[in-house]
């Protein structure tokens, strides 16, 4: 099924984020998600890129860690925001 923009996503240990947008790099889905605080309000300096993976009917993320990959789907999600 996967993840969809504008959904609220609660990790295992209780973080929100609101999904932005989304992008394929080397045949893999990431998601530019922005944190919520416990009011549901965006917290501005909580940006984070996650990586999918489905599994039957499940979807799980793993928040991407890697500077050199963060670095490159920066760059994709600002060029996707350019063309608009």
């Amino acid at each position: 099924m996967g993840l969809k923009i504008n959904n609220i996503i609660v990790l295992e240990n209780e973080e929100q984020y609101i999904v932005l947008n989304e992008a394929m790099y080397y045949g893999r889905k990431y998601y530019l998600a922005m944190g919520l605080n416990e009011k549901r309000e965006v917290i501005t300096n909580n940006v984070v890129i996650l990586d999918e993976y489905i599994s039957g009917f499940d979807t799980y993320v793993s928040k991407i860690t890697d500077n050199e990959l963060i670095t490159i789907l920066t760059r994709m999600f600002k060029a996707q925001v350019k063309s608009i």
